[in-house]
């Protein structure tokens, strides 16, 4: 009986280890596939702005009303050559979401976060379209 029971302990430890492991694995696999969806969606409504009224800027939140308060964003468009544009021609729109853990709207080198960016030509269709 105790041999038994030292086997059923030797064995359960390290699988309940490796269940742990599995499951904060599994945790962030799907906050990255989260991150990386609202990454698409404010990089896409970003773009449709600097398409209708052509705005430098920065853009911040989170996405709180879905039920995630600690996702967070930053977007910034600029049109500069220093930040891959072109004055007046193009834009360069780069959006970041993060999982902002310690809660200071501040993307850590230890939290984790995903980059995207595009750029969007400034053509007279985009901005003569209907709203």
């Amino acid at each position: 009986m105790i041999a038994a029971t030292a086997l059923m302990a030797g064995t359960l430890a390290p699988a309940l280890a490796v269940m742990r492991d599995a499951m904060a694995l599994s945790r962030e696999c799907a906050t990255r596939t989260l991150l990386a969806n609202y990454a698409v969606q404010v990089l896409e409504s970003q773009s449709a702005l600097v398409m209708q009224n052509w705005s430098n800027g920065t853009a911040a939140g989170n996405f709180a009303a879905d039920g995630y308060a600690t996702l967070k964003y930053s977007a910034v468009k600029s049109d500069a050559p220093a930040s891959g544009g072109l004055v007046n021609r193009l834009m360069h729109i780069q959006v970041t979401t993060y999982e902002d853990n310690d809660g200071d709207s501040v993307a850590d080198a230890n939290e984790l976060q995903v980059k995207f960016r595009t750029k969007v030509a400034r053509l007279a269709s985009y901005q003569n379209a209907p709203n």
